[in-house]
């Protein structure tokens, strides 16, 4: 079954809150912007239907596989970025948006393959 908390998708907002690293040069306040990642509520209630039927498996198949492989290449991307930056702090930044990019991604993926 689908389950839809389009409701969820309000805790997003709180990414706005990584703006506060550009008036204090703190670079932890961009942990804020893993927020971002419940933007992807919105974009999966608005997917219709509320029934996950055969071709709603399937397509979120080929979504996820989508995903698998965009993960390897933003995991590939932060190695190489801690072998240029020896920031933990900054590390822990990346993680942080890669893991809202790809939770992202995979909605708008989802989303394009239901509504075609």
């Amino acid at each position: 079954m689908i389950k839809k908390q389009f409701y969820m998708g309000f805790a997003g907002f709180l990414g706005f809150m990584s703006i506060r690293y550009f008036y204090s040069d703190n670079l932890l306040y961009l942990y804020f912007l893993g927020f971002f990642a419940f933007f992807a509520n919105f974009i999966i209630g608005k997917i219709s239907g509320s029934k996950a039927d055969e071709r709603y498996i399937e397509d979120k198949k080929i979504a996820l596989a989508f995903i698998g492989q965009f993960a390897i290449i933003e995991l590939f991307i932060i190695w190489c970025a801690t072998m240029v930056v020896r920031n933990i702090d900054f590390i822990g930044v990346l993680i942080s948006l890669s893991y809202a990019i790809t939770l992202n991604v995979y909605a708008v993926k989802l989303y394009m393959l239901e509504e075609k």
